[in-house]
């Protein structure tokens, strides 16, 4: 049977978080990010294994991260890129043959509940490539020069989130045609799409926040309190 990897991007700078070291490695609750954000994948059973990159360089320092919070099914730490696109295709060139389905998660999304990451899987029987999206709320603008230039009609636009959820060879065939193209993006979702694939989509969870900002990581912490209450540290 085809095997089910999660890859957990854990290589971003945390520039915009506070320009000290990783926000993966950042405690909410007294336990690093990355580790809440792999433990729910690692506790997923159609999960079989977990591949986390990380910067060059942090290599060590987030595998006995992992190891001290006893995160299982690590398979291995990668070593990613300058940028998220590349850190993404230089962890999905290191999964193994009979990786058949990969769960590409931003570890920086430590919230994603077991729900999401099951209806990714179930939505991935039909499809080769599956995004979890939530429709827009506020109303969307265009700026230009300070002011507003543009209303946009947001009945039709939504945010993705991850885990995004792809036959394994697809990824990867979508990171590798981008970086021949030179394609950029920061979502995974249009890199196959650009290929002219069908990207299916599902409804997203509300909880499930990407810390970005200092002021991000208090709401994290009361999500976490809330859903993960009495898990070890």
């Amino acid at each position: 049977m085809a095997k089910i990897v999660a890859l957990i991007m854990a290589a971003g700078s945390g520039e915009r978080f506070s320009g000290k070291g990783p926000k993966t490695l950042f405690p909410l609750l007294g336990v690093p990010t990355v580790v809440w954000s792999a433990r729910r994948f690692a506790r997923h059973p159609a999960v079989d294994s977990i591949v986390v990159v990380a910067a060059p360089g942090e290599e060590e320092r987030i595998r006995s991260t992992l190891d001290d919070h006893r995160v299982g099914k690590i398979a291995r730490v990668a070593t990613g890129g300058p940028t998220r696109q590349e850190s993404v295709r230089l962890g999905l060139e290191t999964l193994d043959a009979d990786c058949g389905f990969v769960l590409i998660h931003d570890a920086a999304r430590p919230c994603v509940g077991a729900d999401l990451i099951g209806g990714v899987i179930g939505a991935l029987s039909a499809g080769g490539a599956v995004v979890p999206v939530l429709p827009a709320v506020d109303t969307l603008v265009r700026e230009s020069d300070g002011a507003v230039d543009a209303i946009l009609d947001r009945v039709h636009i939504s945010g993705v989130q991850t885990p995004q959820g792809f036959r394994a060879a697809l990824a990867v065939s979508a990171h590798r045609s981008a970086k021949a193209k030179g394609l950029t993006s920061s979502d995974d979702g249009s890199l196959v799409f650009a290929l002219g694939e069908k990207v299916k989509t599902i409804e997203g969870e509300r909880t499930n926040i990407k810390i970005t900002y200092p002021e991000d990581a208090p709401i994290a912490e009361a999500i976490l309190r809330a859903a993960f209450a009495g898990e070890e540290a």
